[in-house]
């Protein structure tokens, strides 16, 4: 379980915000890094408790030299479909904005049924959501600050439930909160909260927050704020400019892999 969210703080600045929930207290990143991309890797086997079974695939956050931000909240999984976060690294390495990256992901989808997933994702002009369920894709282009969580809107049914029980209330905090934040602290902020007790943005309830990011874009930059464990908690959020571009080398992408929290980062894949 997941929540995402994005907002603009005007002109060329603006971030993208995810707390990442597994069934299990911990985890460790793997990291996709390269002069076009950088990528925290997907789980085909996003809910499972045993570590030693996880397949990594895709992207379930990440930037790419042009300045597209992009990631994805789970909604529901089912037997034989690819899973969702290939179509986040599909759009950040279709080479361009968030047109590409819709373009690339509803190409994609033609071809075999994905896990149903919402996928947001911005750039320096524009602000989409990108809803996920099989062969279809519904998408829509936002203006405003914008959060999301576990369920489909676009797609949504009467009395439709859903895989977690928390997902309509982290909606509600997320959006309020994403939509009052100023600043980047605001976004860190949002991210260690508990409107709803345990069970809030930072959860402890059921599924646990295992990391939060923040990928901040201001001109040509790109910064990634990343926190191990219960950002509530956490007494060490780590910022590192991210070697996209003509900032990429090997030593700056060796450097910011030892700098990561995680120690699965300075794999090699």
């Amino acid at each position: 379980m997941c929540t995402i969210g994005v907002r603009r703080f005007g002109g060329d600045e603006y971030v993208l915000f995810k707390n990442k929930d597994f069934a299990r207290d911990t985890f460790d990143d793997r990291l996709a890094l390269d002069g076009e991309v950088f990528g925290v890797q997907g789980l085909s086997t996003w809910d499972g408790t045993d570590q030693a079974r996880d397949v990594f695939s895709g992207i379930s956050l990440g930037a790419n030299e042009h300045g597209l931000f992009c990631t994805d909240a789970n909604v529901r999984g089912a037997v034989g479909d690819a899973n969702y976060d290939e179509l986040t690294e599909i759009s950040l390495r279709a080479g361009g904005g968030v047109d590409a990256g819709i373009a690339a992901i509803r190409h994609a989808v033609t071809s075999r049924p994905y896990l149903w997933a919402n996928i947001i994702m911005i750039d320096s002009t524009a602000v989409a959501v990108v809803e996920v369920r099989g062969n279809d894709v519904v998408v829509e282009s936002l203006s405003g600050p914008t959060a999301r969580s576990n369920h489909h809107l676009a797609f949504a049914e009467p009395g439709q439930s859903w895989g977690s029980p928390t997902t309509e209330r982290r909606l509600t905090a997320g959006q309020r909160r994403v939509e009052a934040a100023g600043t980047v602290d605001d976004v860190l902020a949002l991210q260690q909260a508990h409107d709803d007790g345990s069970s809030g943005i930072c959860s402890h309830d059921g599924h646990q927050t295992v990391y939060s990011y923040a990928l901040h874009r201001r001109g040509e930059e790109t910064t990634l704020y990343v926190t191990r464990g219960h950002p509530c908690v956490s007494t060490e959020t780590v910022e590192m400019v991210v070697p996209l571009g003509e900032r990429w080398s090997k030593v700056a992408a060796s450097e910011f892999r030892s700098a990561y929290p995680s120690v699965e980062a300075m794999l090699e894949v």
